[in-house]
């Protein structure tokens, strides 16, 4: 077997230190061990695994098990160490020479049991020239084949008598460490920023505030992070998405989930700067009958790694909507993935306006009935309000000549069904009216009296106050 030792010589310069620290039984806090590998799951291929374990190969030293070995032996006493491994097999044979002493001194090793490929043990009888309790053994591992679903342990024991080693009974020393795992490295954040769009803009609501912000405009964050020190299943530092996601085009997507038409639909070089991924354009729709964008990025190349993750911003082409968006992750996992990356989906934050926006969820102009919207504003300026509308299916609505105009200050506005809308092939509506002013000096509210005398209810009215946001 190659020395571990000379193979991570020649090839250090070409990774990290860390990748090739040794597993150290006897490291870490109260003696719980040091130096676990982790595999990155999502870089692991179709080729790397059989019979449902995954085979890895040590670049350097990663795999080299080092642990005291807990009860002093004297100059020509022979020992049995054993080694044992829980969600694990051996990948190649293990061999004598694998064996040595870091500290301490071994004048002979023999293989005495076990170590075969596929095994998950080996005893060593040990010829000591000398050890103390406190004395390190290292057993070099090559490659291990381990599996994808739990972590490998690796048990260690000494015994004095080959009988009590293979039986594992009357141990004179033992330890234990969960040194191997497979699982998925890249982590995804989605993080939420609530922006308020600005009613006092020259063009009301196409500007944020809060902080303010002509645009582009955070709207929320993702970072994508990967666990560090994780390792292919060949033993390369895994440094970049495109080792465990498929970046290029068309593969793996970010998705905004939200009403973002005031992006525009305008040039499609325009319209791509609307949306950005760490300042990255979304995908744009680039058909002769629209340029909007798709609100989806589906080429992560440009993407960054941890650090301050990527801005999901916005800039308005027009009137900016109120309301909440998400973002959705979905990985393509890399060419001939056995496992493939996580989705992700989070919130990205709300989008309100420090204006006034009233939902008027039944507005009718049936003729056996009287309605009126009744307006308050309570401000000490005059604001202006515009009227848009909702309607069933199969049904019109044109703005009647009060869908607009002006709320007076400190005054009250009552408005009838029939000039705010016409409606054609039916006699009723939903409403959205939004005033350019502060919602908390906006008042609202319907009245709706019954005027046909042939109705059970004729002259009765019913008066509903509205929300205000």
């Amino acid at each position: 077997m190659v020395s571990k030792k000379i193979l991570g010589v020649a090839i250090a310069a070409a990774f990290s230190a860390q990748a090739f620290a040794v597993v150290d039984l006897t490291g870490g806090t109260g003696g719980a061990g040091s130096g676990a590998v982790l595999y990155a799951k999502e870089s692991i291929t179709s080729a790397q695994v059989t019979s449902s374990f995954v085979q890895v190969t040590a670049a350097g030293t990663e795999l080299n098990t080092q642990v005291a070995t807990g009860f002093g032996v004297t100059a020509t006493t022979h020992a049995f160490v054993r080694f044992d491994l829980t969600n694990a097999k051996f990948k190649t044979a293990v061999v004598a020479g694998d064996l040595t002493a870091v500290t301490g001194t071994i004048t002979n090793v023999t293989l005495a049991q076990g170590g075969a490929v596929g095994d998950t043990f080996v005893i060593f009888d040990v010829t000591s020239g000398g050890l103390a309790q406190t004395d390190k053994l290292q057993l070099a591992l090559a490659g291990l084949q381990v599996s994808p679903t739990a972590a490998a342990t690796v048990n260690y024991a000494h015994y004095s008598t080959s009988p009590n080693a293979v039986g594992q009974t009357g141990a004179l020393a033992t330890d234990s460490y969960a040194f191997v795992s497979v699982a998925n490295a890249l982590t995804t954040t989605i993080t939420s920023t609530d922006r308020i769009a600005d009613v006092n803009a020259s063009t009301p609501f196409t500007k944020f505030v809060t902080p303010a912000s002509v645009g582009p405009a955070a709207l929320g964050n993702v970072k994508f992070t990967l666990a560090t020190g994780a390792l292919t299943a060949a033993g390369v530092a895994v440094t970049t998405l495109a080792q465990v996601i498929d970046t290029s085009a068309g593969k793996s997507t970010l998705s905004v989930t939200g009403d973002l038409s005031f992006i525009g639909d305008t040039d499609a070089a325009t319209t791509a700067t609307k949306l950005t991924f760490g300042g990255v354009n979304a995908d744009v729709n680039a058909t002769a009958a629209s340029k909007v964008s798709t609100a989806k990025l589906s080429t992560l190349t440009g993407i960054t790694l941890a650090g301050a993750g990527n801005d999901v911003a916005i800039t308005a082409n027009g009137a900016i909507n109120a309301g909440a968006y998400s973002l959705t992750f979905t990985p393509t996992g890399i060419a001939s993935a056995a496992y493939g990356a996580a989705t992700a989906s989070g919130a990205l934050g709300t989008i309100t306006r420090n204006g006034a926006t009233i939902q008027v969820p039944y507005l009718t102009t049936n003729t056996g009935l009287n309605q009126k919207v009744v307006l308050v504003n309570r401000g000490s300026s005059d604001t202006t309000y515009t009227t848009s509308f909702t309607t069933e299916n199969g049904v019109t609505a044109a703005a009647g000549t009060a869908a607009s105009g002006t709320l007076k200050a400190k005054q009250t506005l009552v408005l009838k069904a029939s000039d705010l809308v016409t409606l054609t092939s039916g006699t009723r509506t939903a409403a959205t009216i939004v005033a350019l002013a502060p919602a908390s000096t906006i008042d609202a509210a319907t009245q709706t009296v019954v005027t046909d005398p042939a109705s059970v209810s004729f002259g009765s009215n019913d008066t509903v106050n509205l929300d205000v946001k």
